[in-house]
């Protein structure tokens, strides 16, 4: 059986091993290699969290066996709304930084990049669940057989 994580102290648990994580290989690398490359390291673990959440996090009136659409990163709209607004801030500031003086601008340009190709799948994410939404509720309200197909397929929450 695929990983699936479903209770909320988990999930919060693996965030912050993941900032943790990234925030120390960034910084050992940083010292290491340099700044572009401590920039480099943090952009990379943000991916790869992002894709392990979004593949394992389910939410409570979610499947938990079958895996999710690849472009389904959250169990709702309104989570993959928060998180599009996260990455839009964190591109925000760190713009914010290289125009104060602090770090350099090509670093600023791959990690607004990385920023906006994320805070754009979550907002595909938001629209397409929304999108489903609408189509299950007037599938289920107005063009039913009348013979309660549509209604039972859908999952109680």
């Amino acid at each position: 059986m695929p990983l699936r994580i479903t209770t909320a102290t988990t999930k919060i648990g693996v965030v912050i091993v993941a900032v943790v994580l990234g925030s120390s290989l960034g910084l050992l690398a940083a010292f290491l290699l340099g700044s572009t490359a401590g920039a480099l390291v943090l952009l990379a673990v943000t991916v790869a969290t992002v894709v392990f959440c979004g593949r394992t996090f389910r939410a409570d009136d979610e499947p938990i066996a079958p895996a999710r659409p690849a472009w389904r990163l959250t169990g709702g709209t309104t989570s993959s709304i928060v998180m599009a607004g996260f990455f839009v801030c964190q591109g925000v500031s760190t713009a914010l930084a290289v125009a104060a003086g602090d770090g350099r601008p090509s670093d600023t340009v791959v990690a607004a990049v990385v920023y906006a190709a994320l805070a754009a799948a979550y907002v595909l994410s938001a629209a397409k669940q929304r999108g489903m939404r609408t189509t299950t509720r007037s599938t289920s309200t107005g063009s039913g057989t009348g013979t309660g197909s549509t209604s039972s397929s859908r999952s109680s929450g």
